[in-house]
């Protein structure tokens, strides 16, 4: 019997045992049903994807009680949930016995960008698919390109190339350490700088018609498994090949280029494996010890990384991080509120708009407002921002509060990182749990070379005996010791503990160009702790040029932000939910004023307020109302004073 099956379009031929492996090794992935429309696919929506392979409302039903095979499989993958995959795919619809053309569609269907939330999820899948099909002379291979991800087919033949299509050849020579007259041209002036071994720095030059020289800008390029660049790269050439990567060290080099170049930039990018236009050239080096100690060791690198693609469109990616969020707030579904986010300019140095804070009661809706513009960005909610979405390269949402939500984001298609006490279920993770997570994070810190900012965060929060047992210096990079830090679990004081992991997971997380979301911080913490944090979120953001929102119910955050970076959230007198900047300075100033401003809105009367009130009763003099009032040589407050003189005189 021959078991190879003919598609007669296209004359791709795949035997029943490669289906079967390829079956097999798609069904190995939880998630090969991938996403839709922003969710999962799960119950009604397993549907959506079958109707992707096969038209399910033209075909009949196995059940003579409905009409098609459409109003079936609700049925029974939906309502009953009595169909398991097995059955729904070999049985029912026959994948692997049947007309060769569905799964060809069934394989395409799950790398699609339809389906896939980002290109290297759709290239893994790939990497582990076409071994097996290049048994029989086929594999898949780029079609197009859908936003920005790779499109791909299944076509008869093997060892197409991955390259873009869509992108133009580069037209113009470069030339490295030795310019020829052939102009225009680029020219590539090496610089002798060691990156911890690593010797990767050039200057890109642009040599127009007239023999005029345009300074680019800083450029490092590297090889795998290779040290020193100039030893190997090609004196000339139009283009390098898969083993180069390259980045300009700061925005401006792609900035520059875009004004030479305008439309050809890409090419010439292209042409010079840039890390920061071509996302899937980033992702191939990530793990590259040149790429990460030498391309990327200067902050301004990988802030050219995250953004330097934007620039290329024409964006300012400082203006790109401020945006107006149209939302509704909870007790108030009728009403649209325009909250502005201004945190001024991404990349300045001294930037003191980086932390923005919402303040407010308990059960004003701080909490909600939090999550649902996390929801919003992770999701990509156009219709929420004005005057567009903002450009963020990752949202990281930390709370350590057992009411959050965060958890319950589902963020696929954009790059979201929960840090907190859920698991995705919903349920609380166990300390055994949670000890893990913060172990996979230590060791991203360790990998990542994050261990001296780590310590650098750590140094407000744990005394200096503790921080110095927990790194160690290996040749130049200083590493974090997570095994010593867990003999500290049973010494350190919850508030520590909490603030320590939460610095743990952020710093494991963070990258540039990044927003943190955190949930009511000062939970568990002290009031010195309280401070602190405040201190250790700035030197984050500092350090990777990002950005926070931070909801609390803390007048000590407060205290250290300007006013223009707080929000108070707080209800009218008619429950209406009402967002507002504070009306005093707040950056400094002492905490009865800032809590007068913030939580005193006249309906309610302080305790104090009560106190002075009934001392006042029946008394003619501040002498009077003092002797029962004051403690000893104690002086009262003046706002003491001022309400005692106001009873006295006034009411």
């Amino acid at each position: 019997m021959n078991n190879t099956m003919v598609n007669q379009n296209n004359q791709i031929k795949i035997s029943a045992e490669t289906r079967r492996s390829v079956f097999n090794k798609i069904m190995s992935h939880a998630d090969f049903m991938g996403v839709f429309q922003g969710g999962n696919y799960e119950d009604q929506n397993i549907v959506d994807f079958l109707k992707m392979i096969w038209d399910l409302p033209a075909m009949p039903s196995a059940d003579p009680r409905f009409k098609n095979a459409e109003a079936d499989a609700i049925q029974h993958l939906v309502n009953n949930d009595d169909w398991d995959l097995t059955y729904t795919f070999e049985r029912r619809f026959n994948l692997l016995a049947g007309d060769i053309k569905y799964f060809i569609k069934f394989v395409e269907v799950c790398v699609s960008p339809f389906v896939r939330s980002s290109s290297d999820e759709i290239m893994q899948y790939v990497k582990e698919i076409n071994p097996l099909l290049n048994r029989d002379n086929c594999e898949l291979a780029i079609e197009d390109y859908i936003d920005e991800r790779p499109h791909f087919l299944i076509k008869s033949g093997t060892g197409f190339s991955f390259e873009r299509k869509d992108i133009n050849s580069n037209r113009f020579t470069i030339y490295v350490d030795k310019l020829e007259d052939n102009k225009p041209c680029f020219f590539l002036e090496s610089i002798i700088w060691d990156d911890y071994g690593h010797k990767t720095s050039f200057k890109l030059h642009y040599i127009d018609q007239d023999g005029k020289n345009l300074s680019v800008g800083k450029v490092k390029i590297c090889k795998k498994n290779e040290n020193k660049t100039l030893d190997v790269i090609p004196m000339s050439f139009l283009s390098l090949d898969s083993n180069y990567c390259s980045l300009g060290q700061d925005t401006s080099y792609y900035s520059n280029l875009k004004i030479i170049l305008g439309e050809d930039a890409m090419a010439f990018l292209y042409a010079m494996r840039d890390a920061a236009a071509f996302s899937r050239i980033s992702d191939d080096f990530e793990n590259d010890s040149g790429f990460r100690h030498s391309l990327l060791r200067d902050n301004s690198a990988d802030i050219a990384l995250n953004l330097g693609r934007y620039v290329l469109a024409g964006f300012d990616p400082d203006e790109r991080v401020n945006f107006t969020y149209n939302t509704q707030l909870a007790y108030a579904p009728d009403f649209n509120f325009n909250i502005k986010f201004d945190f001024g300019r991404i990349n300045q140095e001294d930037n003191f708009n980086r932390v923005i804070a919402i303040i407010g009661e308990n059960g004003v809706g701080k909490t909600s407002l939090l999550f649902n513009l996390a929801k919003s960005i992770a999701n990509q909610q156009k219709d929420c921002f004005i005057p567009h979405n903002p450009l963020f390269t990752k949202v990281v949402a930390a709370s350590y509060s057992m009411f959050d939500k965060f958890y319950d984001i589902d963020a696929r298609a954009f790059n979201f990182e929960y840090c907190g006490m859920h698991n995705n279920e919903g349920g609380l993770m166990d300390l055994e749990q949670l000890k893990a997570r913060h172990k996979r994070n230590a060791e991203t810190i360790n990998a990542l070379n994050r261990g001296l900012s780590l310590k650098k965060f750590l140094d407000n929060i744990l005394p200096n005996d503790m921080l110095e047992s927990l790194f160690e210096k290996d040749r130049r990079e200083t590493r974090f010791k997570y095994n010593v830090y867990e003999d500290y679990y049973g010494k350190m004081s919850s508030g520590q503990t909490m603030l320590t992991n939460l610095i743990i997971d952020i710093t494991a997380n963070v990258r540039s160009n990044c927003l943190i979301m955190i949930d009511e911080p000062e939970v568990h913490l002290h009031p010195n702790a309280i401070t602190q944090i405040i201190n250790v979120v700035n030197l984050v953001c500092d350090r990777f040029s990002s950005c926070c929102i931070m909801a609390t119910h803390s007048p000590l955050v407060i205290q250290s932000l300007l006013s223009r970076n707080v929000l108070i959230m707080e209800r009218d007198i008619d429950g209406i939910p009402v967002v507002r900047q504070m009306r005093v300075e707040s950056l400094g100033e002492n905490l009865t004023t800032i809590n007068e401003e913030i939580f005193s809105n006249g309906q309610r009367d302080k305790y104090y307020r009560q106190l002075i009130k009934k001392a006042v009763e029946g008394k003619e003099s501040m002498e009077q109302v003092l002797q029962e009032l004051q403690n000893g040589d104690l002086p009262m407050s003046l706002t003491s004073y001022m309400l005692i003189d106001k009873y006295l005189n006034h009411d």
